[in-house]
């Protein structure tokens, strides 16, 4: 009976070290590899960042805000954007930067999509809850089972170029990879409502005004079918408190003739490089013509 007990206990142990093992290996490799890990990462190991413009949101913005460009034409800029985050965990970076580095941006892009779905999820990123400080670690964050999907992106990258091709320069995600857009237009009314009705928006809206950083809302364009036939504004949205910004609905059938169908898209209204950058360049104009900072 002893030596069952000896033998099941230390077959126990190997398989907590093997266990323990597999998961550090992992957790270094989707670190090292994965695109919004990486820039987590470097969002909270700047040396004395002087950024001027951050830009906060989900994967359209990750993709679509092209910060290289803007930083080029003078104004320093860095894409914070997670893929699959939502204003919550947008609060929560945006807290963190001014939390922890003393140069503050003048402003704040935050892009999303309110086709997409409502914005006031409750969960934060996995990516972003995990490495936020302070995070009490329980067996729901073992790196195999919380980022099992980065498993997988992982592995498009070792056997698809496209997927390897893509690069992360000033924080944003710049694909070469084209995919058409053979969507039509459907009848949709843009409505700010949403935006204005988000109590984690409205709370980067008070954060934003405490540190005197201008916000800047910009309902992110995608395909044909999530198009809007609405004008593309400013519209004011109030938050209460006497707070107020504008809202640029940049996702409106007007705006976004700018796009080749068949050129700028990657997939699912995410824009690849080429049209990341022509979007940017013409929401620089937008913003100038209404006389924005640092435009």
């Amino acid at each position: 009976m002893k030596s069952f007990i000896k033998n099941l206990l230390g077959f126990s142990l190997f398989i907590i070290v093997l266990l323990t093992l597999v998961n550090i290996v992992f957790l270094t490799v989707i670190r090292k590899t994965d695109w919004d890990f990486r820039r987590r990462i470097e969002s909270l190991r700047f040396r004395n960042p002087e950024f001027e413009l951050l830009v906060l949101g989900h994967s359209l913005a990750a993709d679509g805000i092209d910060t290289e460009y803007l930083t080029k034409t003078g104004i320093p800029s860095y894409n914070l954007s997670i893929g699959g985050s939502y204003p919550k965990s947008n609060l929560i970076q945006l807290d963190e930067y001014l939390s922890l580095y003393s140069t503050k941006p003048r402003v704040i892009i935050l892009g999303l999509a309110s086709y997409m779905g409502r914005f006031d999820v409750e969960n934060i990123h996995p990516i972003i809850e995990f490495t936020q400080k302070g995070h009490k670690y329980t067996l729901k964050d073992i790196p195999i089972v919380k980022f099992q999907w980065l498993g997988i992106q992982f592995l498009k990258k070792l056997v698809s170029d496209i997927h390897r091709d893509v690069e992360l320069s000033y924080g944003q995600l710049r694909s070469p990879k084209i995919s058409p857009d053979h969507t039509t237009y459907n009848s949709i009314k843009f409505s700010p409502d949403v935006y204005t009705s988000s109590t984690y928006i409205r709370e980067i809206a008070e954060l934003c005004t405490v540190n005197n950083i201008e916000l800047v809302l910009i309902e992110m364009p995608g395909f044909k079918n999530t198009q809007n036939d609405s004008d593309v504004g400013p519209y004011q949205i109030d938050f209460g408190k006497g707070i107020s910004y504008h809202l640029f609905n940049l996702n409106s059938i007007s705006f976004c003739k700018i796009f080749d169908s068949e050129r700028d898209w990657i997939a699912n209204s995410h824009l690849n490089k080429y049209g990341a950058n022509k979007f940017t360049r013409s929401m620089v104009d937008t913003l100038k013509n209404k006389g924005y900072p640092l435009f």
